[in-house]
């Protein structure tokens, strides 16, 4: 079967939903905001806890999942703080596998996750997909 093209809209709303279902099948209750103008997709909330997560439908390339820690749109680009998000929930477009990195960790621009282990088998300063399985609460 052929897969569609989808517009950055649209995968954005795969992510969404592929992000918020992996949460509610772990026992979280999702909360979504009203309008288009939240920093953050969506919330969770457990025991009285909530933590809001921002969502980025990612391709793999080269063997990592480039994780951008920036939001844009025609008129501006702005990176994510940890007052505005909790945690960025990642979609992998192709093994459609869900991954979660604690705000307190994202940088300025990008933060990778590698799916292998790097050619030259680097490990100081590698983030490795795996260790993201979970969910930061």
């Amino acid at each position: 079967m052929q897969s569609l093209r989808l517009s950055k809209k649209k995968k954005g709303d795969v992510a969404e939903l592929a992000v918020a279902a992996h949460c509610v099948k772990n026992g979280y209750q999702v909360l979504f905001p009203y309008g288009e103008d939240s920093r953050y997709d969506f919330v969770i909330e457990r025991g009285g806890m909530f933590k809001r997560i921002q969502v980025k439908y990612v391709t793999p390339k080269d063997g990592a999942l480039e994780v951008s820690c920036r939001s844009s749109n025609n008129w501006s680009v702005r990176a994510y703080s940890i007052d505005e998000i909790d945690i960025i929930g990642v979609y992998d477009s192709v093994s459609e596998e869900v991954y979660f990195i604690d705000a307190k960790i994202i940088g300025k621009r990008s933060i990778k996750l590698r799916l292998s282990k790097s050619k030259n088998n680097q490990l100081k300063g590698v983030r490795l997909a795996e260790d993201y399985l979970t969910i930061p609460f």
